[in-house]
């Protein structure tokens, strides 16, 4: 049954005219007797009838009416809250990342997001990132590490330098081969080329000597400022870091091995496949940019 000549029908029925229904519903007089007679030929009920110059409702058509009130009530409302839901989403920024991103990214998004505007910041790595994507439980990633999925895109959003740091004066006149390293624990699968770990090592490619291993990148660089470890990390979290350190608790950038690339990397934004690129978007590029630029 169409619901849309249900709603004019209730609209005849609650003036009791064609005409004032019809001015009501912003119809003519005679879009709207069209749409009421195949009404009464989709339901074969005949649910008015002429009365003098005007149209008298059958009592067939007072049942109707009268029953397909609580049905239309439930459905207007059924889609008011659906808009008020995606009203309610778009307000809120749902973003996935790991923690070089989620740490230092937040004070450069922040400024960039109008109000009243919410932020719902996910610690998922590459590969988890993607399903949360599918799944609809966040709709933004931040990764250098993009894992192909299907009805899954990235899109380039930045560059960043990687570089090997160390607290000040540490593993000075130390062999590579023996500078003990903090990497992250958990290990990626899918990644197409040499990364293994979720610093982005080219494993396989170029050997470190590892010494601990760390859930949380916090933890890699307390390491690093005690001069226990050395750590692979974007250069913005180094200098992002060193801006509030003291001069004894400062990083700096060790040689790298020969085989270690240090040239720029891309870092991605992903997204669902199919859903428009809109405002969100560039707002975290351009916070991207921004904070990878330090």
């Amino acid at each position: 049954m169409d619901s849309s000549r249900l709603q004019y029908f209730r609209a005849v029925y609650e003036t009791g005219s064609i005409r004032e229904a019809a001015e009501a519903l912003r119809l003519s007089p005679a879009a709207l007797s069209k749409a009421i007679k195949l009404l009464e030929e989709e339901t074969g009920l005949e649910l008015i009838t002429p009365a003098g110059r005007g149209i008298a409702i059958t009592p067939a058509g007072r049942k109707l009416a009268e029953r397909a009130k609580p049905v239309l009530d439930s459905l207007n409302g059924l889609v008011g809250q659906i808009r008020d839901e995606q009203k309610a989403a778009s307000e809120v920024a749902r973003i996935g990342s790991f923690e070089v991103f989620t740490t230092y990214f937040l004070q450069a998004l922040i400024p960039h997001l109008p109000p009243p505007a919410q932020i719902l910041l996910r610690e998922v790595v590459p590969g988890e990132m993607e399903n949360a994507l599918v799944a609809g439980e966040i709709d933004f990633g931040i990764t250098y590490l993009p894992i192909p999925t299907a009805g899954v895109d990235h899109t380039k959003a930045a560059s960043v330098r990687m570089g090997i740091f160390a607290g000040r004066g540490s593993f000075t006149g130390v062999p590579f081969s023996e500078v003990p390293f903090a990497i992250p624990v958990q290990p990626l699968q899918g990644i197409p080329n040499k990364v293994q770990g979720l610093d982005g090592w080219p494993d396989g490619k170029v050997d470190r000597s590892v010494a601990f291993r760390v859930t949380l990148m916090e933890s890699a660089l307390e390491l690093c400022r005690s001069g226990r470890a050395a750590a692979y990390l974007p250069t913005f979290i180094a200098h992002l870091h060193n801006r509030n350190a003291r001069s004894e608790k400062q990083l700096v950038e060790l040689p790298a091995p020969k085989g270690l690339s240090v040239s720029p990397q891309p870092v991605y934004v992903a997204r669902r496949k199919g859903d428009p690129e809109g405002k969100t978007l560039k707002i975290i590029a351009r916070a991207l940019r921004e904070v990878c630029a330090v």
